[in-house]
């Protein structure tokens, strides 16, 4: 009995190691399971909170972009709008809009003043303007208007001084203000002057096609006096 009774001992062992190790994996799986439990616990609000942040942030952004793109179109509309009304309509939305609208606002003013032919008022809108903003692009516009409709009434020699830093190298409209200079060097008699700005409009690769058009026939007027 004995013998026969061996292999059994040997399979109970073997079923109990079996069972043990199955205990043992449960109880670790329970662990494991209680623990990521507990981590979620803890870390979860966190988790959410942050899903919840970017979430919103999305629907702001959306949101902002919609709103702008409403601003927009109901700017676009106003700019429309006072088109038909001329100098006094965009008198008015210049002294209501703000920022780079408002700005635009300003030059157009200026613009519908410069074609009535109030020189000195749009020379004042103009200046308004380039003090508005900080936007070289603008700014540089504004003021060489401005210099353009008071050339009349400015001594020469003021007003090459005041094109001096919109002739640098860079800025945005340094072409239209040698060729303005050019003039003003002329008509004063310094036709040397005048010629070196209108070189410098002809050799610089920036300079468009329709400045360089004028330049040449500006230079001929040099040649001629």
């Amino acid at each position: 009995m004995r013998a026969s009774e061996r292999p059994r001992a040997g399979a109970d062992r073997r079923d109990t190691v079996s069972e043990t190790d199955s205990f043992i994996q449960e109880v670790t799986e329970e662990v494991r399971q209680d623990r990521m439990f507990a981590l979620w616990k803890r870390y979860a609000p966190y988790a959410i909170g942050g899903i919840v942040v970017v979430v919103l942030a999305a629907a702001g952004w959306n949101w902002m972009k919609a709103q702008e793109k409403l601003k927009a179109q109901e700017r676009g509309r106003t700019f429309l709008a006072a088109e038909s009304g001329g100098a006094e309509a965009y008198r008015a939305l210049a002294e209501t809009t703000e920022g780079l609208p408002g700005v635009i606002a300003q030059l157009r003013l200026a613009d519908s003043l410069a074609e009535a032919g109030d020189r000195t008022a749009a020379t004042e809108a103009y200046d308004n303007a380039a003090k508005a903003t900080t936007e070289v692009a603008y700014a540089d516009l504004a003021k060489l208007q401005a210099l353009r409709e008071s050339a009349a009434q400015t001594p020469p020699s003021e007003l090459i001084e005041a094109l001096g830093p919109l002739t640098e190298e860079g800025a945005p409209y340094r072409a239209l203000a040698l060729e303005l200079r050019a003039i003003v060097a002329m008509n004063a008699g310094d036709t040397d002057a005048a010629r070196a700005d209108l070189r410098t409009i002809l050799t610089d690769p920036g300079t468009s096609a329709e400045t360089r058009s004028r330049a040449e026939q500006i230079l001929v007027l040099v040649a001629g006096k």
